[in-house]
């Protein structure tokens, strides 16, 4: 998930054009390659947070942000919350 292959690499692999795998990937989840990735990686960090085996730096570097206020602020724009906001509104 930290390093996912690129689309490029992807279509190759699959032996689809660019802009088949786009168009038909849009057409199969409703959302782009990139927009999909994302979700996925936002709720397996909720995940991972949740399970209180991993602080917040470990989290957003498992998931692939290579600085924490990255992972922060893709966390925020999923959620409308921070990390550790979020951590805190479970414990209450």
């Amino acid at each position: 998930m930290a390093e996912p292959p690129s689309l490029q690499e992807l279509s190759e692999e699959i032996e689809l054009s660019l802009s088949k795998l786009k168009e038909g990937f849009k057409q199969l989840y409703g959302d782009t390659v990139y927009g999909y990735l994302l979700s996925h990686k936002m709720e397996e960090a909720r995940r991972m947070l949740e399970s209180g085996k991993y602080n917040v730096n470990e989290v957003g570097l498992k998931i692939g942000y290579s600085t924490a206020s990255h992972f922060i602020a893709a966390f925020k724009k999923k959620y409308g919350t921070t990390p550790k906001k979020y951590l805190l509104s479970l414990s209450s």
